[in-house]
């Protein structure tokens, strides 16, 4: 690798880590980045995923300094979220990823469509009943969750956030902190499947979580600088963005 690459490797995962802690997403544009670089897609994406892991740690113990979430919950949404991820994992090296790419893409605009329509969803906390029907449902949807996380992941911790706001009633920086929790874990499980498999870059690897680690910290700070109504315009403008590319590009 020559210098110029190193330097566009380190500065656009610094931009991801930032963009992946605030809002998530960061895979979008760090994927699409090492495959520029001359890695195949499944090698990016295995590569991504343990970089990822450092990101996702950092920011889950910097926001829970900041903003304290329920680790059992994390915990207990993880469970469901790794076997998800294992499958999903396994499933990357045997699919063909345009169906769920066009599936997630679609997916993601009717999220949009929720936050915009509720204009004052994820801006503060919200009472919610949280019954066992609640927690069946967010288990399930964790699980498949997990099974595109551990698959391409581009938008999960967007969707996480999502599942959050909406149905345990948390603000968008109150779910931050969980998302990234449950989301770290599902990496690591994900890395078990590529790492078997000998589909992740080291070199790279660690070019790209030396620069999530530091956007990660930048990116809990921004968060929380920005306050929930900023948090919620990322969102959408995220949204749309990542829901283009996810079509189109």
């Amino acid at each position: 690798m020559d210098l110029l690459t190193t330097i566009i490797v380190l500065f656009g995962g610094l931009l991801a880590g930032i963009l992946n802690t605030v809002m998530g997403g960061g895979s979008l544009i760090s994927v699409p980045l090492l495959i520029t670089t001359g890695l195949p897609a499944h090698l990016a994406i295995g590569t991504n995923r343990l970089a990822m892991i450092f990101n996702t740690g950092v920011g889950a113990i910097e926001y829970h300094k900041k903003v304290k979430y329920r680790i059992e919950l994390a915990l207990f949404l993880a469970a469901f979220t790794s076997v998800g991820s294992l499958l999903g994992a396994s499933i990357a090296l045997q699919i063909n990823e345009e169906i769920m790419r066009y599936v997630i893409a679609v997916l993601m605009l009717i999220m949009g469509g929720v936050v915009f329509y509720k204009k004052k969803l994820g801006l503060e906390q919200r009472e919610v009943k949280q019954t066992r029907r609640t927690y069946v449902l967010i288990s399930l949807l964790s699980l498949l969750l997990g099974v595109y996380g551990g698959f391409f992941g581009a938008g999960v911790s967007t969707m996480f956030t999502f599942l959050f706001v909406s149905f345990l009633g948390m603000s968008f920086i109150g779910s931050a902190g969980i998302t990234r929790f449950i989301v770290s874990i599902m990496s690591m499980v994900a890395v078990s499947i590529f790492l078997i498999n000998d589909k992740i870059d080291f070199f790279y690897g660690v070019l790209l979580a030396a620069s999530f680690v530091v956007g990660a910290k930048i990116g809990v700070k921004l968060a929380l600088k920005a306050g929930n109504i900023w948090i919620r315009r990322v969102f959408l403008l995220f949204v749309v963005i990542s829901s283009l590319r996810l079509l189109f590009l």
